[in-house]
């Protein structure tokens, strides 16, 4: 990666508040912004609990599906 495509990317991480940069002379140093990475896990947990319930109601009537598909298979093959 280039030098002023990292600096790009850290840009946009400061501007979200994940990072915060210090500039000494000529080095810059990054440090993670640990309260905003709470903050996004915490946002992020509660749309998987969201999701994973979701998807374990679709796992019940594709399961479903199958139990009728099946049992309608052996009815007509009778």
């Amino acid at each position: 990666m280039t030098l002023t495509g990292m600096k790009k990317h850290v840009g946009v991480l400061e501007q979200a508040g994940f990072v915060t940069t210090e500039k000494v002379g000529c080095v810059r140093t990054c440090k993670l912004g640990m309260h905003r990475l709470v903050e996004e896990a915490a946002w992020i947990e509660n749309y998987r609990q969201h999701w994973d319930a979701r998807f374990d109601e679709l796992d019940k009537i594709v399961e479903e599906m199958k139990r009728e598909q099946r049992v309608d298979g052996r009815k007509k093959r009778k």
